[in-house]
């Protein structure tokens, strides 16, 4: 071979091959920090724009975030004297680290929380005292009770650090023992997506590991061809992770699924390139069989990788933060995954060529297998008007499913229900109280020397204590608290008589030495002539609850309580309504995202087949496993999370990577010559087997997650699964049924050949 007549492979593939081994120790870096660094924030996945989360910002400013644990133990009652002594403990400067730090900033217990009421000045009896805290530190029983352990500025910082002392205390009292405690709470739902994201997550990439290798090992019948597609697809999982953390981006679990995700669609690629050398090892030599299989797969690559860039892309429509970061960061790992694929995987082959013997076959490949496709097509082209039309009616029913999903952003669907923190939720809820806040906060102008309009202090108690006595019997709220519950008995503000104004001025004389206290405890914030009073209102996490039903119920409720107070303002806040625009935003998101990503592909069909009705129907095959998937899901009441929300897109642009290898090599034959028939057993035969292959790799590999204890990770596991080998049948069946409708045929000339053997590369034809 001359010099001028070199392939690139030849020249630069041991420097490229030497490039990627240089870089290989910063990726791994990259991807280590980035996984050392994954952190969960539920309260940051909305985007500040929000009135919901502008909201929840200004109640912060207002009475800081409170972040609590509730801590309890199976015998935890009024009378268990392990609750002062754990107390004790949890409340001394944790000094393991050198640096003494402290983790919680207050830690209040039932029978201190009674004491405080029954005492002077409040002088409750214990049966009042024990009614107002019931649902908070005291039990339905009014006997079991637990600590509330207010989390400090530190312990917000490493919310992990903070949780693990208070399990570690534990071993200090006697008697008690970490195993024993009981702990749930706001700050325990980051660090517990956390743990459970990454818990066995190393098995399960080796797992998968074993999966793709042995799925590519029984296609290929040749471990060097193996482990080439396989350590690439190893470098883009490691290139997609460092992409993250070098571009500064925090990463949290969801974010993590790019990674696997990266892993498998380069294998996919590699799968189809490889498949392609080994056709063409029949005719040519293993080096002249590299720039033949490049030539190949390199337009099918490039489109499917941009149009899966594309439905990536899609998803960035989307408010909720995790599902943005998704797409953007995949849509950029793919795309430069692909570059690294059709880059290193021709010079490995060149200079490590794969040339065994069981792979130099006359009858490219075995005969029952040629006998297949040629049925196939058979089959196909007789009956794919039936087909066809059976699809368009599938579709309809399936919207009509659609048209019925839910969706859901709370703690109990991140979780398997067997899951500690689940369990703790349940049982505290059970025996304690609700731990899900909804905040209401009520503007009142207060009476002062320069604002004599405004209301006077027992006036004020007594408008909220009448608003959180309505807060608290909304349907499907727990408990209710704010200063009133740690204030007397209060009088009719309208009540006359000299008995009545002694009361109103004894009591409005307690309350006033007890502002600052009410200011401390996070329910009184004072801003000029105004007081901003804090109602807490708590929901069980373990009800499903409709979070926009409760809300109105809430609304209409204090609003009534309200009715003749049009000078004050309720302003609601906390968890419920974010949880609740979350959901709302899931659910456009999925439509706005989804039919994005169709259009987008949908042109890209077009361009390619170069026939409108062609293009568009041909993206029936592509859009029906999601819309199978997710119309199954409504008609069966379940609801759409997360990890679910991200597979839609996703699926669409998967689909496509193994309908335009289909189309590509159905074009060659229609531009050759040949009959449409012909022209799909040709494409059956180029590339039918690598479509199976490669949808069996990237849906077992992706379906080992499925044991994954967090549950996004999970369901997106069980959701491509699905769709992707929905999607294989829709490529064999479906797909070639609508290219057989309204394809056109080429009229063939004198000089045209319109037998084609399956290795020839038809585009010279």
């Amino acid at each position: 071979m001359s010099s001028s007549s070199r392939s690139w492979q030849d020249r630069y593939g041991w420097l490229i091959i030497a490039f990627f081994l240089a870089v290989t120790p910063v990726l791994m870096y990259g991807a280590k920090g980035a996984w050392d660094g994954i952190r969960n924030r539920i309260e940051d996945w909305l985007p500040e724009t929000f009135d919901e989360t502008q909201r929840l910002l200004w109640f912060y400013d207002q009475f800081g975030t409170d972040e609590l644990l509730m801590i309890s133990w199976e015998g935890c009652t009024l009378d268990d004297p392990r609750l002062d002594q754990y107390k004790a403990e949890l409340t001394k400067p944790d000094e393991s680290g050198g640096e003494p730090v402290q983790w919680f900033r207050s830690v209040v217990t039932g029978p201190e929380a009674i004491e405080s009421l029954t005492a002077d000045p409040l002088e409750l009896s214990k049966e009042e005292a024990l009614a107002r805290m019931q649902g908070w530190l005291i039990g339905p029983d009014q006997s079991k009770t637990c600590s509330i352990a207010i989390v400090s500025p530190a312990g917000e910082e490493n919310r992990a650090a903070a949780i693990e002392y208070a399990y570690s205390r534990a071993e200090k009292v006697e008697g008690l023992s970490r195993d024993e405690m009981i702990i749930a709470g706001p700050t325990s739902d980051g660090v517990a997506i956390d743990i459970a994201s990454k818990e066995s997550l190393d098995l399960l990439n080796l797992g998968s590991f074993a999966v793709c290798i042995t799925i590519m090992y029984l296609g290929f019948r040749s471990m060097r061809a193996t482990m080439i597609v396989f350590l690439i697809a190893i470098f883009c999982e490691q290139l997609s992770m460092s992409i993250m953390y070098f571009s500064g981006q925090a990463i949290d679990s969801v974010l993590t699924l790019v990674a696997n995700l990266t892993y498998v669609l380069s294998i996919s690629s590699g799968v189809h390139l490889v498949n392609y050398y080994r056709e063409s090892l029949t005719d040519r030599s293993p080096k002249e069989s590299v720039a033949w299989a490049l030539k190949a797969a390199l337009v099918p690559c490039l489109l499917s990788a941009g149009t899966t860039a594309v439905g990536m892309l899609s998803l960035t429509v989307s408010q909720i933060r995790p599902v943005t970061n998704f797409g953007l960061y995949a849509a950029a790992s793919i795309s430069a995954a692909s570059v690294v694929l059709l880059l290193l995987a021709p010079a490995a082959l060149y200079k490590f060529p794969v040339d065994p013997k069981g792979w130099h076959d006359p009858n490219h490949g075995p005969r029952w297998l040629h006998v297949v496709w040629d049925r196939l097509s058979h089959g196909i082209y007789a009956m794919r008007w039936g087909i066809f039309l059976g699809s368009l009616a599938l579709i309809g029913v399936c919207l009509m499913g659609v048209s019925r999903i839910t969706t859901s952003a709370q703690l109990h669907d991140l979780f398997w229900p067997e899951a500690r923190i689940i369990q703790d939720y349940d049982w505290l809820e059970e025996n304690v109280g609700p731990l899900v806040p909804i905040e209401v906060v009520l503007q009142m102008p207060s009476a002062s020397e320069t604002n004599e309009e405004g209301l006077k202090l027992d006036e004020q108690f007594y408008i909220l204590d009448k608003a959180q006595k309505a807060l608290g019997a909304v349907d499907g709220v727990g408990a209710s608290m704010s200063a009133a519950t740690f204030a007397p008995e209060f009088p009719d503000p309208k009540r006359g008589g000299i008995f009545a104004i002694t009361r109103r001025t004894t009591f409005r004389k307690i309350v006033t030495s007890r502002l600052d206290q009410y200011v401390d405890m996070h329910y009184l914030s004072q801003e000029g002539d105004e007081n901003l009073w804090r109602i807490t209102a708590r929901v069980p996490a373990q009800d499903r609850l409709h979070y926009g039903d409760l809300m109105t119920r809430v609304r209409e409720s204090v609003g009534s309580a309200l009715a003749d107070h049009p000078e004050i303002t309720p302003i609601y806040s906390g968890s419920v309504p974010l949880v609740f625009k979350a959901q709302t935003e899931m659910l456009n998101d999925l439509i706005k995202s989804f039919a994005l990503a169709f259009v987008m592909i949908a042109a890209i069909m077009i361009v390619l087949l170069r026939n409108v009705f062609t293009g568009f129907f041909s993206m029936v095959p592509n859009i029906l496993p999601t819309l199978i998937a997710f119309g199954t899901m409504g008609w069966l009441g379940m609801p759409v999370e997360v990890g679910t929300l991200l597979t839609a897109s996703a699926a669409l642009g998967i689909a496509v990577d193994d309908s335009l290898h289909f189309i590509s090599w159905f074009n060659k034959g229609i531009a050759a010559g040949v009959s449409r028939r012909e022209a799909t057993r040709l494409a059956y035969e180029h590339c039918g087997a690598a479509m199976t292959q490669t949808s069996l790799i990237c849906s077992f590999g992706l379906l080992v997650f499925a044991i994954s204890p967090f549950t996004p990770i999970s369901r997106f596991a069980w959701m491509m699964f699905s769709l992707l080998l929905i999607a294989l049948l829709c490529d064999l069946f479906i797909l070639p049924a609508i290219l057989l409708c309204f394809s056109k045929e080429k009229k063939p000339t004198d000089s045209e050949t319109i037998v084609i053997p399956a290795h020839e590369d038809v585009s010279a034809t």
